[in-house]
């Protein structure tokens, strides 16, 4: 059975697709759920236009995406945290804090990105921090942080 993709289907399609599927699957898990609908000569007409606006809307999205990774590399961001006398942060430095660091920095504003960060930085230095943004586009962020004078 043709169907047209609405939504991004892991392993199955992508958005606006039209690809052959299982009857069964399309009519109990990809019709209920308005993630496809049947690829009818009239669908298949609106399909092509819908999936070239989408694929420029892509193309756009991508190249802004790929600029603001670059940006990204060229900064860092600084965390001054009080530190003991042996040198141990009082504290640590968390995804949340960097993000909102990207934020407060101009670096990003309502994109949604991703901080990669298996657990919170607690050394005082530099550190390269993996910022996810969007569609597989990836930036290295340098944070450093630094002792808070007293």
């Amino acid at each position: 059975m043709k169907v047209f993709f609405l939504e991004e289907v892991k392993g199955v399609g992508k958005k606006y697709d039209i690809k052959e599927v299982n009857g069964g699957y399309a009519r109990n898990f990809l019709f209920p759920r308005k993630l496809a609908k049947l690829a009818t000569p009239e669908v298949v007409k609106t399909a092509y236009k819908l999936k070239e606006s989408f694929d420029r809307e892509e193309a756009t999205l991508e190249k802004h995406l790929e600029g603001l990774a670059r940006r990204i590399e060229e900064r860092s961001l600084q965390f001054k945290l009080r530190v003991d006398q042996i040198g141990h942060l009082f504290g640590s430095v968390t995804k949340e804090m960097i993000s909102r660091g990207l934020r407060d920095a101009g670096l990003v504003s309502k994109e949604r990105v991703e901080v990669v960060l298996d657990h919170p930085i607690k050394e005082l230095g530099e550190h390269l921090v993996w910022v996810d943004l969007k569609k597989g586009v990836r930036a290295k962020l340098r944070v450093v942080i630094e002792r808070l004078p007293e």
